[in-house]
């Protein structure tokens, strides 16, 4: 009986536990748009504390941004930052936030933590990084030059910081030039000087990439074929004896 009495009062105990058992935090969100935070816990019927707190990108500490006391109002504080971090509530009676209108120095480490104020204190806490990023213009892919051609692969107003490359073949340049930041955003290149004999009618690609592998696009890449001044006459010049040859043909 004992032994049946103490099992039952460890899994009141155990079924006690306060959890959060609703979590969630994007991890990359486009810059100018929207994002909802989650937290939410399984404690009732006894007095919480729910807050959340956000540490951007290089910060040494924390920022609260969010308080609820259960049974009082909740309190949304706005960091004293440039741009503003934009925070509503969804829903009144939880404790999930909306960001809107995000920018890259948003980016950082949001944690939600719920405390239980009453009886034997318990505390919990989970936290995860959110990346503001931005494709911006590009990537771009420019030639210049006829027996040493410059190949150019750019981007402007990127973030985070990017990386960028050329590759055609098996070989890949991926010096990358860097701009910034500005507002958050960086300008971005990289370039080769190739031999025309080695590109001429290959297909060279411009590629921008992130560290942060949540980071994608579909417009991250593009790619060209080179073809030469000499190489685009010699091909306008058959294209030209083709349709001729039709013509004659059509009128015989």
């Amino acid at each position: 009986m004992l032994r049946t009495l103490s099992l039952v009062l460890c899994l009141v105990a155990v079924s006690q536990q306060l959890e959060i058992s609703k979590f969630s935090v994007p991890e990359a969100v486009e810059k100018g748009s929207d994002a909802e935070l989650l937290c939410e816990h399984d404690g009732i019927g006894k007095l919480f504390t729910v807050k959340w707190y956000w540490s951007p990108n290089g910060a040494d500490e924390p920022t609260q941004i969010y308080q609820r006391v259960l049974g009082r109002e909740q309190i949304i504080t706005i960091p004293k930052t440039e741009p503003h971090l934009n925070i509503t509530l969804i829903e009144e009676e939880k404790h999930n936030l909306a960001l809107w209108d995000l920018q890259p120095e948003h980016s950082g480490t949001f944690q939600c933590q719920v405390a239980e104020e009453q009886g034997d204190f318990q505390e919990r806490r989970n936290a995860s990084d959110m990346v503001v990023f931005s494709i911006g213009e590009g990537p771009k892919l420019s030639f210049e030059g006829e027996e040493e051609v410059l190949v150019v692969c750019e981007a402007v107003g990127i973030a985070p910081k990017p990386d960028i490359s050329i590759s055609y073949d098996s070989t890949t340049f991926n010096t990358t030039l860097l701009e910034g930041p500005i507002d958050g955003l960086y300008n971005v290149s990289t370039n080769a000087t190739l031999h025309r004999q080695d590109i001429e009618g290959v297909e060279i690609s411009c590629k921008l990439s992130f560290e942060d592998e949540s980071i994608a696009s579909d417009v991250m890449e593009v790619a060209d074929t080179y073809q030469s001044a000499d190489s685009a006459e010699r091909t306008t010049a058959v294209w030209a004896l083709a349709a001729l040859a039709t013509l004659l043909h059509l009128q015989l």
